[in-house]
């Protein structure tokens, strides 16, 4: 458990651009299903800059570009990768599965994306 004065800044420990040297400079977003599988990656990087604190965690503070749906997709998730093909930093549940058409954009606005500590 971490004490809730602590949430927001463990997570920016990770994300954000005062996050700690340990994390790679670069993250790759990728799309999830429901039981948290990978069902692809979006080929696209996010810089920590795109990051910024709020209530026990961290939100976009620009619009992110995540790629292009896939034929049939059902995402649950979006998780921030240390590699184009790497392993899973964090994730972060949207509030509804998401089917979008093939070929459909894939983006958050501002403040649509956040990663939080759980209480």
């Amino acid at each position: 458990m971490i004490g809730p004065s602590w949430r927001s800044r463990a997570v920016q420990a990770l994300l954000g651009p005062n996050r700690s040297p340990l994390v790679p400079a670069q993250l790759w977003t990728g799309w999830l299903d429901a039981s948290g599988q990978l069902i692809a990656m979006s080929g696209l990087p996010v810089s920590h800059e795109a990051f910024g604190p709020v209530s026990d965690g961290v939100a976009n503070t620009t619009p992110l570009d995540c790629g292009v749906a896939g034929e049939g997709w059902a995402i649950a998730g979006v998780g921030l990768f240390d590699a184009a093909d790497g392993a899973l930093l964090v994730a972060a549940t949207l509030s509804s599965v998401v089917t979008p058409d093939e070929g459909d954009p894939l983006t958050f606005d501002p403040g649509a994306l956040t990663f939080r500590v759980s209480a």
